[in-house]
């Protein structure tokens, strides 16, 4: 892979952080190859049974890690010198989507907008390394959907793309509802579809914003996995005393006095709706994985895989990966 060497801003101008780096390549590979061996985190799937059993020859790829050393064409490898591997219907035919909140909310923060780049970026790799064909979508209030990518050596050419993909500087509200439609609307084939957001909206109701949106796609045949992005901030600890509030989506501002009463209100507030979203997805099986913006590096990208922070700083393959 080769990363850019793009870099975040803040609103005065002052370097924040470079969004791809060589550690962020080691930690992809070591989050990816890990998670395979975990039985694949929130990249867990069910292989399509097929009339033929999975076991139709369809064509030939490049070997990568993980593959399988039973698929290995060892007559092509004597000819050509290269590892290639068989590849069959079952596998083939698998499709994943993966869309990324690029709304206001998600970019407001440098540390929130290098996070979410970051997790697409891991499970960019971890969707392509499993075998199925990624295309990538990004959401404000509309839709846009942009070319399939179809092969783990094209994820370098991906992470360039989405290093100069456009989050919204103007303030706007996500109505996820109109989204799911919009993306109902180009007649997709039913895959797997990843969801990457900050699961705020016009309400501040995850029921009211997301949750319709996510019921139909999954009436439509949509395998929905929700990774959800936070942010500690937003809970606003300590932030007892005159306290400036300020909602830009909304074009809202106000000073108020905040006391202990009030904060604790308030984030047993933001509690439950957290709460709420990984409720949601527990009751209707919907993998999911929470991570923070303000994650070191190798425990943004195992968390947006699904796994546990335990997993990350006690990883026993790290060293042989």
């Amino acid at each position: 892979m080769i990363f850019g060497s793009a870099e975040i801003y803040g609103t005065k101008g002052k370097l924040m952080a470079s969004i791809f780096t060589p550690e962020l390549e080691r930690q992809l590979k070591v989050s990816v190859r890990t998670a395979m061996r975990c039985g694949g985190g929130i990249l867990a799937f069910r292989p399509e049974i097929l009339p033929a059993g999975g076991t139709e020859w369809t064509g030939l790829r490049d070997y990568t890690t993980g593959d399988d050393p039973h698929r290995i064409d060892w007559g092509i490898c004597a000819r050509h010198d290269e590892l290639r591997v068989r590849v069959y219907a079952g596998t083939a035919r698998r499709k994943a989507y993966l869309l990324l909140d690029t709304s206001f909310g998600m970019s407001f923060r440098p540390t929130k907008l290098l996070a979410a780049k970051r997790a697409a970026a891991v499970l960019a790799a971890g969707i392509l390394e499993s075998g199925a064909s990624l295309e990538f979508g990004a959401f404000t209030p509309d839709l846009t959907l942009f070319p399939i990518l179809t092969h783990p050596q094209k994820c370098g050419r991906f992470l360039r793309f989405l290093e100069e993909t456009p989050f919204s500087e103007t303030p706007n509200l996500v109505n996820f509802e109109f989204t799911a439609h919009a993306f109902l609307s180009q007649n997709r084939k039913p895959g797997e579809l990843y969801i990457l957001s900050d699961c705020f909206g016009e309400s501040d109701s995850f029921s009211k914003d997301f949750e319709i949106g996510l019921n139909r796609l999954q009436r439509a045949g949509f395998s929905c996995r929700l990774i959800h992005l936070t942010d500690p901030t937003d809970r606003a600890e300590n932030f007892v005393g005159d306290v400036d509030i300020c909602d830009e989506s909304r074009g809202y501002r106000q000073t108020i006095t905040l006391t202990e009463r009030d904060l604790a209100v308030y984030q047993r507030l933001y509690d439950a709706y957290i709460a709420d979203v990984q409720k949601y997805c527990m009751d209707r099986a919907i993998p999911y994985a929470r991570i923070a913006a303000d994650s070191p590096m190798e425990i943004l990208c195992f968390t947006a895989l699904g796994l546990s922070e335990k997993a990350a700083r006690a990883n026993p393959w790290a060293e042989y990966i």
